[in-house]
C-alpha cells in the first residue's frame, strides 16, 4: 500500500467510513511499528477535534479489538473472539487515548504483575466467550465488559457492565460473585443471565439452573430457576419466565417480550455496530414483542419489525440509521 493511500485510509477510519474488508487491511498495517507510529501521530492530530471523540472511540474500540485477535493467540485464559487486555490497574489502561503500538507491544510481551487482573471487552457488533482459571464458562454479550481479579482459595469476583451469560463451576469453599452498580450476585455453582446495561434503566438476573443470591443496598433476595429478578427505580420485582429465552443471544437468537422501541434500538446499535436515531419523539411509548436471528443483516430484521410495528427507516449513512414511527 502507497504512504497516501495508507493516509487516506486512516483519515476515512476516525469517520466511521471503511468497509469491513478495509479494517481487516488496516488491522494487517497497523502490526508493523512504522505504520504503528504513523496512526499515533495521525491519532494526536484527531484529539484536537472534539466533534469525532464519540465516533472515533468507537472505531478504536473496533480497530483494537480485531488487532488483538490477530495478536493473542495463545492467551493464558482461554479466550474466544474478544479484545482482552492485561492489566495492573484499569485507571492505567482503559483509557481511551491509549496508544495502540504501546498496547500491542505490551501484549505481546506481558510482564509478572502482582493482584492480576484481565479486562475483557466485546465492541459493538461482536460477542465473545471466556473460560475463566477455575474453569467458569462466561459468554460476554456486544458492548459488554467483564473485569476479573485473581481468584483466592475463598473467593471469586468479577466486575460486569452490560450483558453476559454464567456457566459457574462449583466450589462450596469459594463462592462466585458477579457486581454490578446497583447489585451483587453470588452463587456456588449455576448457570444464570445477568443483564446490566447501564442506558436500559434496570438490571434483569435470570436463572436457569441452580441458585443465586441477589445483593442490593436494601436487601437480598434468592432466585429459583425460571425466575426473573428486574432491578428499576430501586425496586425489585421477581417475575417467572422461560428462563432459556434469556440466553438464547448466545446461539444468536433474540426473544423479547414488550420492551420499549428504544432499548430494542440501543440493542440492534449494539448487535450490528450501526448508529440508530429515532426520529419522533411518539416512538418512546411503543413497546416490541418479536423473535428474530443475529445471523439476519440489520435490514432483515427492520422489515421484520415493520410487520408488528409501524415504523419507517433510512440509511443515512455508512453505518448511521434514521427511525420513524408512522
Amino acid at each position: 500500500m502507497e504512504n497516501l493511500e495508507f493516509q487516506n485510509i486512516i483519515h476515512r477510519y476516525f469517520r466511521g467510513q471503511l468497509a469491513d474488508s478495509e479494517y481487516e487491511m488496516l488491522t494487517v498495517y497497523l502490526q508493523d511499528a512504522k505504520n504503528r507510529k504513523y496512526f499515533e501521530e495521525a491519532k494526536l492530530e484527531w484529539e484536537i477535534h472534539p466533534e469525532l471523540d464519540d465516533l472515533a472511540a468507537k472505531n478504536l474500540t473496533r480497530l483494537r479489538y480485531k488487532i488483538n485477535q490477530e495478536i493473542s493467540a495463545k492467551p493464558k485464559l482461554q479466550l474466544t473472539r474478544q479484545l482482552w487486555v492485561r492489566v495492573a490497574s484499569v485507571a492505567a489502561i482503559l483509557v481511551i487515548g491509549l496508544l495502540l503500538g504501546s498496547a500491542v507491544t505490551y501484549l505481546i510481551s506481558p510482564t509478572k504483575r502482582t493482584a492480576e487482573q484481565l479486562v475483557f471487552q466485546t465492541p459493538r457488533g461482536e460477542k465473545s466467550m471466556v473460560t475463566l482459571p477455575d474453569g467458569s464458562e462466561v459468554w460476554l454479550n456486544a458492548n459488554s465488559r467483564l473485569v476479573y481479579n485473581s481468584f483466592s482459595s475463598d473467593h471469586r469476583q468479577v466486575e460486569l457492565k452490560g450483558e453476559a451469560f454464567f456457566k459457574v463451576a462449583h466450589n462450596e469453599k469459594a463462592p462466585f460473585v458477579v457486581r454490578t452498580n446497583e447489585c451483587d450476585i453470588t452463587v456456588l455453582g449455576t448457570t444464570f443471565n445477568v443483564m446490566a446495561y447501564d442506558e436500559f434503566g434496570r438490571k434483569e438476573i435470570t436463572l436457569l439452573t441452580g441458585k443465586v443470591n441477589v445483593h442490593t443496598e436494601s436487601t437480598e433476595q434468592i432466585l429459583k430457576p425460571g425466575q426473573a429478578l428486574i432491578l428499576e427505580d430501586h425496586q425489585i420485582h421477581i417475575v417467572e419466565v422461560t428462563a432459556s429465552e434469556a440466553s438464547a443471544w448466545v446461539d444468536n437468537k433474540f426473544n423479547f417480550r414488550n420492551i420499549p422501541l428504544t432499548e430494542l434500538l440501543k440493542r440492534l446499535e449494539n448487535w450490528y455496530d450501526v448508529d440508530i436515531t429515532l426520529e419522533n419523539q411518539t416512538g418512546r411509548d411503543v413497546n416490541f414483542t418479536g423473535t428474530f436471528k443475529n445471523e439476519e443483516t440489520i435490514w432483515q430484521v427492520l422489515d421484520a419489525i415493520k410487520v408488528y410495528t409501524p415504523i419507517k427507516y433510512q440509511k443515512s449513512d455508512l453505518r448511521q440509521i434514521k427511525i420513524t414511527v408512522e
